[in-house]
């Protein structure tokens, strides 16, 4: 928690990352990065009409901060150096207590963020045609499960998550030796209490297991 004259005060986010984006473009190259797996400041420039230098100077601090980092520096049209960099994912994984602990409009506000940062894309992928380029997993499940099962969902979406970072770890160790080009990839993992839910619950009603069952729809797409 931040300390203000002695006093504890409940933080939204990690205070070192919110000032890490107080400047908008920033947010820009991070989630570009992201999208794209790599880039410079001078194609960023480049795209937005800036000057390299200003572009440079939040990339630099990106960078200062952790949350890119720089993987080689190559000769670039006019006799300049081109620096290239790769986004670097925070911790920003907030367990179940301080989660809770943030106002409920703060919550909403965060999710609906994300959701609409995911659907975007999710569409540009589609219009692209990277989402079904590859052999990629698509499904959606519904179970009916008690306070315990729910627990265990979240701890298994945890785990599916740590998993999937390290997978990127060890692909990131093998590219510096192999120089493969890496393959940007977005996993989005969601568990999450069904509209139905609320107002069954709001209404003092609830469902018995025999008329829920398990369902899941899975789609893969192979080339």
């Amino acid at each position: 928690m931040a300390d203000l004259d002695g006093k504890k005060l409940k933080q939204v986010i990690d205070p070192t990352l919110a000032k890490a984006f107080t400047h908008p473009l920033r947010g820009h190259v991070w989630v570009t990065l992201f999208e794209r797996g790599e880039a410079s400041p001078s194609d960023i420039a480049s795209e937005l009409g800036l000057k390299v230098d200003d572009v440079d100077y939040h990339f630099r601090e990106l960078a200062r901060r952790g949350l890119i980092k720089l993987i080689r520096t190559q000769r670039g049209q006019r006799g300049f150096d081109k620096h290239v960099y790769e986004p670097v994912a925070p911790a920003l994984n907030l367990d179940d207590a301080k989660w809770m602990e943030l106002p409920k409009e703060v919550r909403v506000a965060f999710s609906g963020e994300m959701v609409r940062q995911l659907i975007q894309g999710i569409t540009a992928a589609l219009e692209a045609g990277s989402f079904d380029a590859r052999d990629r997993h698509l499904s959606q499940s519904w179970v009916l499960v008690d306070e315990q099962g729910w627990g265990e969902l979240m701890a298994a979406a945890q785990q599916a998550l740590e998993r999937f970072l390290a997978i990127g770890e060890l692909a990131g160790a093998r590219r510096k030796t192999t120089g493969e080009a890496g393959i940007p990839v977005c996993l989005m993992i969601a568990a999450f209490e069904t509209a139905d839910s609320m107002s069954r619950r709001q209404a003092g009603e609830s469902e018995e297991l025999e008329r829920f069952p398990a369902v899941s729809f899975a789609a893969r797409s192979k080339t």
